[in-house]
């Protein structure tokens, strides 16, 4: 599918749920994870897209969850929902406090997978 197509297809399918898209290459060899946003504006109309999955809020966390184990855990607030997130850094085990957010998701999701795709 070109980009052009990739397009198309998400404008037919998109809902003010969906944040995040789930596309995969040709070859079937690399998946990986974007803000919705993000993916549209950096998709060229030529590029070679295997397919795609657009992702709500939910199915994300969800997502970033499986990759986490119970090292994050979200916390329901009066003024929104929040992440603790334990992670291993530079110096050893850190704790993140955070507002839940596309881009914190995402964040996570790359720091957890060191930016890898995962197959």
């Amino acid at each position: 599918m070109k980009g052009l197509d990739v397009r198309s297809v998400v404008t037919d399918s998109v809902t003010s749920e969906h944040r995040f898209v789930r596309w995969w290459r040709k070859e079937n060899d690399f998946v990986d994870y974007d803000l919705l946003d993000r993916f549209l504006e950096n998709l060229s109309p030529n590029e070679e897209i295997g397919g795609i999955e657009l992702l709500t809020m939910d199915q994300m966390l969800n997502e970033v969850k499986r990759i986490t184990g119970n090292r994050l855990t979200v916390t329901h607030r009066e003024s929104g929902d929040a992440l603790k997130w334990v992670h291993e850094g530079k110096t050893g085990e850190q704790t993140k406090e955070c507002i839940l957010t596309p881009e914190m998701l995402l964040n996570i999701y790359d720091t957890e997978t060191r930016g890898n795709p995962i197959c």
